[in-house]
């Protein structure tokens, strides 16, 4: 198993606090659960990129998820990473703004929704 795709397991870990439980064989549709959910995968890839210093190509943030769900965390891995190392000095803040967009969208759209009936 490559370095990359240890470290991006490593990631998944540490996020879930161990609660996801993954290695090189699990698709991306298995890792989303009740403790692990879109802002979680996000946040995972935005510290993968910070981390090496090289970002998931552009083509991974114009499609739907649903496009990838049935890859592996290998293929993953293989096919979206660029690793071309990243010398913008401004790439990481740049990452971490995108997760700061997608976490306020997410937090307003759960305000927004109306009470749940659950007593």
């Amino acid at each position: 198993m490559n370095y990359f795709v240890t470290s991006f397991i490593s990631i998944l870990h540490f996020i879930s606090e161990d609660l996801l439980q993954c290695d090189s064989s699990t698709t991306i549709g298995e890792i989303f659960c009740e403790e692990f959910d879109d802002l979680d995968f996000e946040l995972a890839l935005s510290c993968f990129e910070a981390t090496h210093k090289v970002a998931f190509s552009d083509k991974l943030w114009e499609i739907d998820p649903e496009e990838y769900e049935d890859l592996s965390v290998e293929e993953f891995i293989e096919t979206y990473v660029d690793t071309r190392e990243q010398r913008d000095p401004l790439f990481v803040t740049k990452r971490f703004l995108m997760y700061q967009e997608s976490l306020t969208k997410a937090l307003t759209e759960e305000a927004e929704e109306p009470p749940s009936d659950e007593y």
